[in-house]
């Protein structure tokens, strides 16, 4: 059955770290009303579908929305990251923009938030809006742009198929299944070299799988930073500082 025609003068499909940025700087530079159209249930896009384990491999004063903090400002005392400010948990992230949703975006009167639900494109300024629990649909005129915070097309392993041939009995499973491991393997094996497949197999290593039992297929090497040197506050400033300094005197000095 067909909802009541809505209007609006920003729709935002996706509810991810993008989208939200974006509304969050709407509401406090402008005076537009938004509509947020987003699959996922809450707030968070891929955040939502990834490995119970992850956390942000930033520290977390760089990442969420402007108008709320995300970090804590306090430093690991434990563990890899000791000595440095905090990398936020999955469920902290998430947490963040569902806090940043329901006490900021709605209770400004301006935002209108419609989880679990489609959009679909019109040739103008009409699209439609459908629910994936009800199926019901509604029209929704834009005034100003329609924003596609999901054109990145950002995937978790989780929520896609890989790409490449599985043999036949060899068990592949996405990092979201590592904590319910039952039984030991004799070997486990990590594709991809991105963050994902560096979590999964500091994971492994952190929970007693021996480095000799873990095979890693990197397609390509990873650009990495040291994070000690780009930490927030004034008690890092002359090393984040210098290591830029560093980085443009390689650049002038190459030769190639």
């Amino acid at each position: 059955m067909p909802m009541d025609p809505l209007e609006t003068d920003y729709l935002v499909v996706g509810a991810g770290a993008t989208a939200m940025a974006f509304v969050d700087t709407l509401l406090t530079e402008s005076d537009a009303e938004v509509v947020i159209v987003d699959r996922h249930h809450r707030p968070g896009g891929h955040w939502n579908d990834a490995y119970p384990f992850v956390r942000l491999h930033q520290p977390a004063a760089y990442y969420g929305v402007a108008s709320r903090e995300l970090s804590s400002w306090t430093k690991d005392e434990t563990g890899l990251n000791k000595g440095l400010y905090g990398l936020a948990s999955g469920a902290e992230v998430l947490a963040h923009f569902d806090q940043t949703m329901q006490q900021r975006f709605l209770p400004s009167g301006r935002v209108r938030w419609l989880p679990m639900s489609e959009v679909g494109v019109g040739p103008g300024t009409t699209h439609t809006v459908r629910s994936l629990t009800s199926g019901e649909t509604c029209e929704l005129r834009v005034r100003r742009k329609l924003v596609d915070a999901t054109h990145a097309r950002t995937e978790v392993p989780s929520t896609c198929k890989p790409k490449y041939a599985i043999a036949p009995g060899v068990r592949c499973v996405p990092p979201n299944d590592l904590p319910r491991i039952e039984r030991p393997h004799a070997a486990y094996t990590v594709v991809g070299s991105g963050k994902t497949g560096m979590d999964a197999c500091l994971w492994l290593l952190q929970n007693g799988v021996p480095p000799e039992r873990i095979r890693w297929i990197m397609p390509r090497d990873a650009w990495l930073m040291d994070r000690a040197n780009h930490q927030p506050g004034a008690d890092y400033f002359e090393k984040s500082i210098g290591s830029a300094i560093a980085q443009f005197d390689a650049v002038i000095e190459a030769t190639s």
